[in-house]
């Protein structure tokens, strides 16, 4: 690969460890940051030399918690049962959905869903998949995808008992199968995936309990508490709460990722502490589902990420959600930004192995630029604003130390291709649940 120089650049790199720098260059080989900083001569430089016009720069963004598969479901029509609680709520539309799905409208979800990605600047996704009648190759399908687009996956499928112990079986078989196959891929993570406690029984966390035993690299990835239902079907099975169930079965570790966390208890924290667990906050998603907010207190003590849960692709955007959500019901304020541009980059770090996430020597060369001529006065004690409430989407992306989009056009991919088809996808795909509720 050319190495790149990149001049002229205002860079802001929240938590970084040069967080707001003028006037400055960036120098790239092989895909890494090789140089950030002023005074670069330009003189015998041996590769490309790009006047960036005094675009800002931002490093790629990271969602800790996402589901690609749910792509489709925007506009999709409302349930037949209008649902009344959160478990009705996951019957009636997610369960629907995800049945739904085959291989055509699994690979448009995520073509799609990484296309917006790119768009919004997220260039590292740390997917859930769902897709109980496309299992057989549907890992290795979104790592591909992913790939032809240049973003690091995170993969997994999530187990359940709720369609069967065949099907259990074979989501279970494809999650060992990615971890075998991927698991030295430097921009693929494999995890092993489960749905939530309470649609798996002691027998499936025992049989995952055992596979993950002779796994020391790789961890689950999990929702949690996310609703009471989950606390009370583990107090029905004669635990004190899900993390101690899953606990029993010795399902935490340092590699897990707990998503929502909002009924678990002062204990809870302390286990997922001992066991070096990392807990996924994902605002927008809890509001929508009115499942209540996760306490400032365990977002602080677990320096928790921040996801989205399939709700939307800009990372900026849920931070500022986020943010607006916490201030109408809480007085206990938090710096999403921190969740954002440090948790999440070390969440990538522990994911994938390697700096991911920061504008700095070493890191991998993924990059947002934009455009933005600010109507205030930007400078280091205020930027915090301007990332909240001025930025737009970048007109340049980079990954891997390659553009991606460049002045606002995509390099290499069908926008137009991605969309016909996902529109198609999304016609029968909701066709398909529409019979399921007859």
């Amino acid at each position: 690969m050319t190495p790149q120089l990149l001049h002229n650049l205002h860079i802001i790199d929240p938590f970084g460890e040069r967080e707001f720098l003028d006037r400055v260059s960036i120098v790239i080989e092989d895909g890494l940051i090789k140089f950030v900083g002023r005074g670069y001569s330009h003189v015998g430089f041996e590769g490309q030399i790009l006047d960036m016009q005094g675009k800002t720069v931002l490093p790629g963004m990271i969602n800790a918690h996402t589901h690609l598969y749910s792509t489709l479901a925007m506009g999709m029509p409302a349930p037949q049962n209008d649902p009344g609680n959160f478990t009705e709520i996951l019957k009636e539309i997610w369960w629907k959905l995800d049945l739904g799905l085959d291989q055509a409208s699994t690979k448009a979800s995520f073509e799609a869903g990484l296309l917006d990605c790119l768009q919004n600047g997220t260039t590292t996704v740390i997917d859930h998949h769902a897709s109980p009648n496309f299992i057989d190759g549907s890992l290795d399908l979104l790592a591909k995808t992913a790939e032809t687009f240049g973003v690091n996956i995170s993969i997994c499928l999530e187990c359940s008992d709720r369609n069967g112990t065949a099907n259990f079986c074979d989501t279970l078989a494809e999650n060992l199968k990615a971890i075998e196959q991927f698991g030295s891929d430097p921009y693929v993570a494999p995890l092993l995936g489960l749905h939530a406690s309470f649609t798996l029984s002691d027998k499936s966390l025992r049989s995952i309990s055992d596979h993950l035993k002779k796994l020391p690299n790789s961890g689950i990835h999990i929702h949690v508490a996310e609703d009471l239902a989950d606390e009370q079907d583990a107090q029905s099975r004669g635990f004190k709460s899900v993390i101690q169930r899953l606990d029993h079965f010795n399902l935490l570790n340092q590699h897990s990722l707990i998503v929502h966390g909002i009924y678990i208890t002062r204990e809870d924290r302390q286990t997922l502490l001992k066991r070096g667990c990392t807990l996924i906050h994902n605002p927008s998603s809890n509001a929508n589902n009115r499942v209540g907010i996760l306490e400032s207190e365990i977002i602080e003590a677990l320096h928790a990420g921040l996801g989205t849960d399939g709700m939307q692709n800009n990372m900026l955007r849920e931070a500022k959600e986020g943010s607006l959500i916490r201030s109408a019901k809480s007085s206990s304020q938090i710096d999403y930004l921190k969740l954002l541009f440090k948790n999440n980059p070390d969440i990538a770090v522990k994911t994938f192995g390697r700096l991911i996430g920061h504008i700095e020597e070493g890191a991998q060369a993924d990059l947002l630029f934009y455009d933005y001529d600010p109507r205030t006065e930007i400078h280091e004690q205020n930027f915090a604003g301007h990332l909240l409430y001025g930025l737009g989407k970048p007109c340049d992306v980079m990954t891997r130390g390659q553009f991606r989009i460049r002045n606002t056009i995509l390099v290499d991919i069908d926008i137009t291709r991605i969309h016909e088809n996902s529109r198609n996808q999304s016609t029968r795909l909701w066709n398909k649940m529409l019979e399921q509720g007859r």
